[in-house]
């Protein structure tokens, strides 16, 4: 019952605050941004997700969905085939297990990617209502669909392969850092607030002071009380994304053309969404050169999600966007580079 009512909370609450900043990113165009030159190109900046024009970079949407089943060591592992680009970025929303592992999951219920109702006997079962050990026992590749099959379904116990398991954070820095030193950015989305984000937020704090990846690293979350978490906490020693309001007020400055140069600003990068719905830009504004422009020009990455077409992809490339989060890392990379 509690999940439940979680669950219609929150579907509330996201999409309530979604729709308040894409009404407010939309109001003077649903056409596509008509392309200009920027006048700002980045150029040797020294951040690992600021790179210089051209060089777009691309990352994994929930580790790479389109390729394995997603937030799961095998779909991290199908982006090690980019190790020698330089270039590659993870992206992965984690969740907190009952005693306190952080693991990769996108969704509230794991019956959506998981045989979790058959296993546990109940619909809407939570990461963080069960822990890592009974977690292991589901296989997260239940209902991840490739073509006209789903290759997974069906497996139960021993026969599911460990890296379609829940996969703990620790492990893909684990992996990618042992198989690719040095090579992979990695952006980190906190999918719920208090209670758990705070355990979540030390926890990763641990691990990139660990694998000394503080610089490669992005922590990103949808709630405000996360970034006020980490400001206060961490400060500098965590780059974090702006969470939706601070969107919001940076999009006022950029209409309004005020000048931020004394500002002290907390957050390293923008997350956007940007995509096509029925012939419609629904969020048309942000992928404007003009916008990308005034972020570089406070030295904020300027990222987009989720970009899986061609078009909308060379659009935001010639645009100056810094990263594009794709389901299909091939697909962008051969519209860019090939």
């Amino acid at each position: 019952m509690f999940g439940k009512i979680y669950d219609a909370v929150y579907l509330f609450l996201r999409k309530t605050i979604l729709f308040f900043v894409a009404g407010i990113m939309c109001l003077s165009s649903f056409s596509a941004p008509v392309f200009e030159e920027p006048q700002i190109k980045n150029e040797n900046t020294g951040d690992y997700f600021l790179p210089d024009y051209g060089n777009t970079l691309i990352s994994s949407h929930r580790s790479g969905k389109g390729a394995a089943p997603e937030n799961t060591l095998m779909a991290v592992k199908s982006n090690l085939v980019y190790k020698e680009t330089d270039s590659a970025i993870i992206e992965m929303d984690v969740q907190l297990t009952k005693d306190g592992e952080i693991v990769l999951y996108h969704s509230l219920s794991l019956d959506e990617m998981s045989n979790s109702a058959e296993y546990f006997g109940r619909k809407n079962t939570t990461v963080f209502s069960k822990t890592y050990d009974e977690l292991r026992n589901l296989n997260m590749g239940e209902n991840f669909k490739s073509g006209d099959s789903y290759p997974y379904r069906g497996l139960r116990g021993n026969d599911i392969p460990d890296d379609i398991r829940i996969t703990a954070l620790k492990d893909v820095f684990s992996c990618v850092e042992t198989e690719a030193p040095g090579k992979y950015r990695y952006i980190i989305e906190i999918k719920y607030p208090h209670p758990w984000a705070p355990k979540i937020v030390d926890g990763i704090y641990e691990l990139i002071s660990e694998y000394n990846l503080a610089d490669r690293v992005i922590v990103a979350s949808f709630w405000p009380d996360v970034s006020w978490y980490i400001d206060n906490n961490y400060g500098c020693r965590i780059n974090r994304s702006a969470n939706p309001f601070e969107i919001v007020d940076f999009y006022g400055c950029y209409t309004r053309e005020d000048d931020l140069s004394r500002e002290d600003f907390k957050f390293t990068a923008l997350q956007l969404p940007y995509y096509w719905d029925d012939g419609k830009l629904l969020v048309a504004n942000l992928g404007k050169t003009g916008f990308i422009d005034y972020a570089h020009k406070y030295g904020i990455s300027v990222q987009y999600w989720t970009v899986n077409s061609a078009e909308d992809a060379k659009q935001l490339y010639n645009s100056g966007a810094d990263v594009l989060m794709t389901d299909y890392p091939d697909r962008l990379r051969d519209a860019l580079y090939n």
